[in-house]
């Protein structure tokens, strides 16, 4: 809902100079998921995950892609039972995670950045969309 309250002529704003605009907002979002869930599977010897990630060229097609990768995430987390959850491996960075603390980063992640969504909407004296269906 947040996603869908950015106007398209907003995808390449950068409110503030430094940070990222919009729609790189949302494909960062898209490619951190993509990458850690990925990376989750491929400890797990999961058949390779489809999210085929790229850099968006406009708004449509960055929420487009977002829902897709967030669809096939969903898919391959509601196959963990609790053992594969709990299975602890070490990760690129040379970390030793559990693979639920990988989906709990997922989860922050993606939480910490429609928060800075919402804070642009704020800079840009613009009405905050829905956060949720009522």
């Amino acid at each position: 809902m947040v996603l869908q309250g950015i106007k398209p002529e907003w995808f390449v704003v950068k409110p503030i100079p430094e940070m990222m605009s919009f729609g790189e907002q949302i494909d960062h979002i898209s490619a951190v998921e993509a990458e850690i869930l990925d990376e989750t599977a491929t400890a797990l010897e999961f058949d390779k995950i489809p999210f085929g990630y790229e850099s968006s060229k406009d708004l449509e097609t960055s929420i487009s892609q977002w829902r897709r990768i967030h669809n096939l995430g969903d898919d391959f987390i509601s196959r963990l039972d609790n053992d594969r959850l709990d299975f602890r491996f070490l990760t690129l960075s040379h970390s030793h995670v559990s693979v639920s603390a990988m989906i709990n980063m997922v989860i922050e992640h993606e939480i910490h950045h429609r928060g800075e969504i919402l804070a642009y909407f704020r800079i840009m004296k613009s009405p905050l969309p829905k956060k949720w269906k009522e």
